[in-house]
C-alpha cells in the first residue's frame, strides 16, 4: 500500500502536476492522522479494558474480605451474648449456696477468660490504596469504601481493641488478686493454674467489680461491631451492584 502511494506521488512529481500532488498530500497526511487516532482509541480502549479487569479484581477482594469480617464480626456478636448470660448467672446465684458447682465453675471460667477483640482485614482496601484509589472508577463507591476503612472501622477497632483491652487488663489483675489459685501440673503445659469459686468468695465487693468489669463492655462491644456489620453489609450491596454492572 506503502509503494503504491509512493508511486502515485512521484508520477504527480513527474508530470509537473503540482496543485494535484498538494491535494494528494494532504489527503495522505489527513489518512495519518486518522490512522493515529485510530490507534489511540484502540489502545484507550484495551487500556479501559485492562483498568476494569483490574478495578474488579480488587472490588471482588474487598468483597470476600469484607464478607468473612462480618463473618467473624457475629461470632464475636454471639460470644460476647454467651457472656453476658454468664455474668448474670454468676450475679443470680452468689445466694444460692445448693447451686451446682460444675456449672458455677463453667459459668466463673467463661466469665474469666471471656473478652472480644476486632481483627479487620485491610489487605486488599491497603493494596488498592497503594496503587491508586482512583482505579476505582465510581467515585461515590471510592469515597465510602475509604470513609469505611479509613474513619468507621478504624474507629470501632479503638473501642473494642483498645478501651475494652484495658478493662480486661484490669479484670485480670483483680482476678489474681481475689480469687484463690490451684495449681496443677500439665504433661503438655507444664503446670495449668485453676481459680477457685464459692459462695464465701462471691460475698465480697470484689466479686462486684469483678462482675462489673467482666460485663461493662459488653454494651460498648455490641453496640460497635452491630454498628461495623451494618455498614459492611450496606457497603457490600454498593459493591456487588458496581460488580454486576
Amino acid at each position: 500500500m506503502i509503494k503504491f502511494f509512493r508511486k502515485i506521488r512521484q508520477k504527480l512529481i513527474t508530470e509537473n502536476k503540482f496543485s494535484k500532488y498538494l491535494l494528494y498530500a494532504i489527503g495522505e497526511i489527513v489518512l495519518v492522522v486518522i490512522g493515529i487516532l485510530i490507534a489511540l482509541q484502540i489502545n484507550n480502549k484495551n487500556q479501559e479494558k485492562i483498568n476494569r479487569k483490574y478495578e474488579l479484581t480488587m472490588l471482588n477482594e474487598i468483597k470476600d474480605a469484607m464478607e468473612k469480617d462480618i463473618k467473624n464480626m457475629e461470632g464475636g456478636l454471639k460470644n460476647i451474648e454467651e457472656l453476658k448470660q454468664s455474668v448474670i448467672k454468676l450475679a443470680l446465684v452468689r445466694n444460692e449456696p445448693n447451686y451446682p458447682k460444675d456449672s458455677l465453675d463453667y459459668h466463673f471460667t467463661e466469665v474469666r477468660r471471656g473478652g472480644i477483640a476486632v481483627a479487620i482485614n485491610y489487605s486488599p482496601y491497603e493494596s488498592l490504596k497503594s496503587t491508586g484509589l482512583d482505579k476505582i472508577s465510581n467515585t461515590k463507591l471510592r469515597n465510602s469504601i475509604t470513609n469505611l476503612y479509613e474513619v468507621k472501622l478504624k474507629a470501632v477497632e479503638f473501642w473494642v481493641n483498645e478501651f475494652i483491652r484495658r478493662q480486661l487488663y484490669k479484670k485480670g489483675d483483680l482476678v489474681s488478686t481475689t480469687f484463690e489459685k490451684e495449681v496443677k501440673s500439665d504433661s503438655i503445659n507444664g503446670i495449668n493454674v485453676n481459680y477457685l469459686i464459692n459462695q464465701e468468695v462471691m460475698l465480697k465487693d470484689e466479686f462486684d467489680d469483678f462482675l462489673i468489669l467482666s460485663g461493662g463492655f459488653i454494651p460498648i462491644a455490641k453496640r460497635n461491631l452491630s454498628y461495623a456489620i451494618e455498614d459492611m453489609k450496606s457497603q457490600l450491596k454498593e459493591i456487588e451492584l458496581e460488580i454486576n454492572k
